[in-house]
């Protein structure tokens, strides 16, 4: 359930502050939270070994390491393209090919229970998790919390304008961020997908007013969509 989640919300106590312990045990887990895959790239080749070739300079782990450590799970011919300067841990995630990486929000409860003294000695435990404080019985940073979660879960809005009508300016759709034109049709109805036959963009992710793009194009916040479907379709 928590490995396809979008966000993770760590809601913690005032006096019980133990959230490492959760974060090892998603780590253990296979979870990174807000974090990114490591930008490599592993490819099976005919012949040649293993060739390791980084784009960047390498601090934390050499090109010898990285080879012994993809011959050690199973590789025999490869090649092994690192485009950041990663770590170990961060080759294994790669090499294991399991890891989930997702989104997190800290959220402190029950601040009023607490005087500014206990709260200052708080803010400097937590510092580097950058937490929203609340107080939910009295709905106290509630609205910061739902700002907060907003910009975490990266919602854009895009706009359905029906052919040959106006663009719906109105009331948009509310979609993640990177969500394509046919999760877009999934989203209005399972059938749009199936019947999808082109669909019309103006906006950011358009290359000029009114392109049209296919089910993979990535919309992106303020875009105006006219979706084509197959007449008669189911």
């Amino acid at each position: 359930m928590v490995r396809t989640s979008d966000l993770i919300l760590f809601v913690i106590d005032v006096y019980d502050m133990n959230i490492d312990v959760l974060v090892n045990e998603l780590y253990n887990t296979g979870i990174r939270l807000n974090t990114h895959p490591p930008n490599v790239v592993i490819t099976k080749t005919e012949r040649g070994g293993i060739e390791v070739k980084p784009t960047v300079a390498l601090t934390k782990i050499t090109p010898e390491m990285a080879s012994d450590m993809v011959a050690a799970y199973g590789h025999v011919n490869a090649e092994v393209i690192i485009r950041e300067d990663i770590d170990e841990e961060q080759l294994i995630d790669v090499l294991t090919g399991n890891r989930v990486y997702l989104r997190s929000l800290t959220v402190v409860n029950k601040i009023d229970l607490v005087d500014e003294e206990h709260l200052l000695r708080i803010k400097e435990k937590m510092r580097g998790w950058d937490p929203i404080y609340v107080a939910a019985n009295k709905d106290l940073g509630i609205e910061e919390l739902k700002e907060a979660i907003y910009k975490k879960l990266d919602f854009i809005h895009v706009f359905l304008k029906p052919q040959g009508q106006e663009a719906d300016m109105k009331e948009p759709m509310v979609i993640m961020g990177g969500s394509t034109v046919g999760d877009l049709c999934d989203r209005i109805h399972r059938s749009f997908r199936r019947n999808f036959r082109y669909a019309t963009v103006w906006g950011r992710s358009a290359k000029f007013p009114g392109q049209t793009v296919g089910t993979e194009h990535v919309l992106m916040d303020g875009d105006i969509i006219t979706i084509v479907v197959k007449r008669g379709g189911e």
